[in-house]
């Protein structure tokens, strides 16, 4: 049984019946032969143009559905599969209003960001669907603040261990131990935080005096560690960024959309 997702909710509820509305739409308009052809202001012409308004207002309402949590209008789940599968047919829908026609004026330009609004949609779900199963495998499924914590707790057994210690072990603590800044500008920077290195390690470790030497080891693991953790931070945090850096280009050509629809509707019925 495959999982359910917010793409095949309800086995593809809303995709059938996105599907259905734009073969009857479709057959509509195939039938329908106005005087002076198809248009945008003919009847079907200002029918498909009210199901697209309502659509796209339909598409606008998912932000505010998605963060009103105490809601019992359906589940978040179930509102972002309709705002997929009703977005992308509304890329026919549109088209059908205007009976393909288009031309350089603002009713075109509302299409065009309708159409990037919709494509840089399907390319935070795509974005999403790839990457979103990638976060917690980096943190064996523990949540970010315990692993902060254990983060904390290895740098205070490190430093603990340090204590009255020789000047070559403390040499080795500074050559390979770090600290963790987890701050956005530290996580985000293109770096890796590669393992200790195991000859020049046992370099440091033949300088030491040989009581200290299993001490050293043992702190060697824990840096070990500690750099496995905070790697897997790094990486999740530049997963976080890539899932949402799409909404940079979504939101504000979504607002640049209901302005332009706004100044379509009301040309239409002022100058028309």
């Amino acid at each position: 049984m495959s999982k359910q997702t917010f793409i095949n909710y309800k086995e593809y509820r809303w995709l059938v019946v996105t599907i259905v509305s734009l073969v009857v739409l479709l057959a509509i308009y195939a039938l329908n032969t106005p005087v002076g052809g198809r248009n945008g202001g003919t009847f079907v012409g200002y029918t498909y143009g009210v199901l697209a308004t309502i659509g796209i207002a339909w598409l606008m309402a998912y932000g505010g559905r998605k963060r009103a949590y105490s809601s019992s209008l359906g589940t978040v789940e179930g509102w972002l599969a309709a705002h997929i599968w009703i977005g992308t047919g509304l890329l026919l829908v549109v088209p059908l209003h205007a009976g393909f026609s288009f031309g350089y004026n603002v009713h075109t330009l509302a299409y065009a960001l309708m159409v990037g609004t919709i494509v840089s949609g399907m390319w935070g779900v795509m974005r999403y669907a790839t990457l979103s199963d990638k976060i917690s495998s980096h943190r064996g499924g523990q949540s970010e603040a315990v692993v902060l914590d254990q983060i904390a707790s290895l740098g205070s057994d490190i430093e603990s261990a340090a204590r009255e210690k020789s000047d070559a072990f403390l040499s080795l603590v500074e050559r390979f131990d770090f600290i963790f800044k987890p701050r956005v500008e530290f996580l985000l920077r293109r770096i890796e935080l590669p393992p200790v290195n195991q000859r020049e390690a046992g370099e440091f470790l033949s300088r030491l005096p040989e009581v200290e030497r299993d001490e050293a080891l043992r702190v060697i693991g824990f840096i070990d560690q500690k750099i496995d953790l905070a790697q897997g931070l790094i990486t999740e945090s530049r997963i976080k960024f890539m899932l949402r850096s799409w909404l940079f280009l979504h939101v504000p050509i979504s607002v640049a959309l209901c302005v332009a629809v706004g100044i379509h509707i009301f040309s239409v019925f002022f100058f028309w």
